[in-house]
């Protein structure tokens, strides 16, 4: 399998890509990054990596290594909606008889109903609501060569124990390895859950 990641350089998808380069049923990784990722990991040659500075424009050549994959890992916070049309026109999907399946990093306590009033943090939680919205209605219009799942995590936490992640872990919360294989598995196989949430991730057997 193919896949597009983004966010490598941070906590959540640095921890996905440690995860897609250990796994054998994922062959190829083309990252799309800010900034650039350590020689120790570039060095992997199922990994290629674009330093990209316009989420919104792609250029021909990130386009060009886009086609044939298979599914992308987004864990980013802007421009979605544009990367899933972007990524799903030059996959190739529609034209090849296949889904491109597009796995959004969602946030626990996201608000859909872009009416509602919301006590707290309602920007936020309207706006991630908003591009969960755009990107399930595109998946239904596109539902022959795109589907996209939902992962919604509380509190992210570190993998190794320890005192602050003991306590942090009496709220609802998810371990970093634990959300990243649920993202890698659900990019491989997809699921029966469209959107999941934090309890979801956290029971589930991979």
């Amino acid at each position: 399998m193919r896949i597009i990641l983004t966010g490598c350089t941070g906590f959540i998808g640095g921890e996905v890509l440690e995860q897609c380069l250990q796994n054998p049923s994922i062959t190829s990784i083309f990252a799309l990054s800010r900034r650039t990722l350590d020689p120790a990991t570039t060095s992997n040659p199922k990994l290629k990596v674009a330093i990209v500075n316009d989420f919104v424009n792609y250029s021909d050549e990130v386009l060009r290594n886009v086609a044939g994959v298979d599914a992308c890992i987004w864990v980013h916070f802007d421009y979605t909606l544009a990367a899933a049309k972007a990524f799903h026109q030059a996959s190739g999907a529609a034209e090849d008889g296949k889904k491109l399946r597009f796995i959004y990093l969602s946030g626990a306590a996201v608000e859909r109903d872009q009416n509602k009033s919301l006590w707290l943090m309602q920007e936020q939680r309207k706006m991630r609501g908003q591009v969960e919205n755009e990107l399930i209605t595109y998946a239904e219009v596109h539902r022959d060569s795109f589907e996209t799942y939902v992962i919604r995590p509380a509190f992210v936490l570190a993998k190794e124990t320890s005192l602050v992640n003991t306590l942090k872990s009496l709220a609802p919360s998810v371990k970093v390895d634990v959300l990243a294989m649920i993202m890698v598995d659900t990019a491989l196989r997809g699921s029966k859950d469209q959107i999941m949430e934090n309890g979801v991730i956290k029971q589930a057997k991979v």
